[in-house]
Formats: C-alpha cells, sequence, structure tokens
C-alpha cells in the first residue's frame, strides 16, 4: 500500500523517510479509503519500541478502522461521548486520534493534508496533554510548517470533507 501524492513537498517528506504511512498490523478491509502519515517518532511509540506501552490492540483496531474507511465517530466541538476523532477546538485545523488505551489514554495530533489524509505530527499522553492542549496544538502548526512550509492545511466545513469513507459525527447524532 503506497501512497499517491501531487504535492511535491508532502512527496519529499515521505520519500525523506520524515513521514512514514502508517498500515496496521491487521488489514480489516481489500482496499485502503483513508491514509494515516506519522513522523518516525510517532511510528516507533505504535510500534513499542518507546515507552513499553505499545503495540495495543484497540489502537490498531482503531487504525485499522481508520486506513480501512471502516466507522469511525468523530467530533467538532468538546464533548463527553469519547469520538475515535476529535478537533481540537480553538486550534488552527489541529485534530487527535483519541486512543483510550493503554491508560491514562493517547492523542495523536495533526493535520489534514487532504480528504481522508491524516499528517499525525505528535503524540502525547492524555496525562501530559491535560491542560496543555494550546501549547501542543501549537507545536503542531510548527512542526507543519517545518515539515511542508507553506503547504495549506486541509480545510471544511462538515466532517465528510475531512474524513470520507464512513463516520458517524457525534455532535450531529449523539
Amino acid at each position: 500500500m503506497t501512497f499517491n501524492t501531487t504535492s511535491i513537498l508532502l512527496r519529499r517528506a515521505l520519500q525523506g523517510k520524515k513521514l512514514l504511512e502508517r498500515a496496521p498490523l491487521r488489514s480489516l478491509s481489500d482496499g485502503q479509503k483513508r491514509h494515516l502519515l506519522v513522523t518516525p517518532d510517532i511510528h516507533d511509540l505504535l510500534d513499542g519500541a518507546q515507552f513499553g506501552v505499545f503495540p495495543d490492540v484497540t489502537a490498531e483496531h482503531l487504525i485499522g478502522r481508520f486506513v480501512a474507511g471502516h466507522l469511525v465517530t468523530v467530533s467538532r466541538k468538546l464533548t463527553s461521548a469519547k469520538p475515535d476523532i476529535e478537533q481540537i477546538v480553538g486550534a488552527d485545523e489541529v485534530w487527535a486520534l483519541c486512543l483510550r488505551r493503554p491508560r491514562p489514554g493517547w492523542r495523536i495530533l495533526g493535520r489534514w493534508h487532504k480528504q481522508g489524509v491524516f499528517v499525525a505530527l505528535r503524540a502525547l499522553d492524555k496525562g501530559t496533554l491535560f491542560r496543555n492542549y494550546s501549547q501542543a496544538a501549537r507545536e503542531v502548526v510548527d512542526h507543519w510548517q517545518r515539515l511542508l512550509g507553506k503547504e495549506p492545511v486541509h480545510t471544511g466545513t462538515s466532517v465528510e470533507d475531512y474524513l470520507g469513507g464512513v463516520f458517524r459525527d457525534v455532535d450531529e447524532d449523539p
């Protein structure tokens, strides 16, 4: 599974191994509907090379569902609904994949390159991230600029504009 891109800057980041395409440990479908691009640090974290808390079955299941285009829950607001993916309120197009396990939970922060292509740039455990979302979001924006320069971040007016595939917007249908 190879990610095809028309962006020269993104292609350079992939060729230079500054970003890696994250494939689930076990594919959940024949085709790939979405792409998850991660930094080498996040790739190593999810593989268990750092901290020793990963790999985790529930994290890999979420990644598998995301990549396959299967059902994920999404929120663009502050909510107690525990979505799989959430937009960080008040941040400049920063989103999070919400890994609920291993405890205390993890957030993989990043931005959308285009519909169905999420670029993950920062991973933090929920305990560290609590009360530090603004700083972490700024770090994601800064990392995007260092890595992709003036490459525009993808924006949209609806969840469909970002994800494509199958999703449930918990803000619309709690």
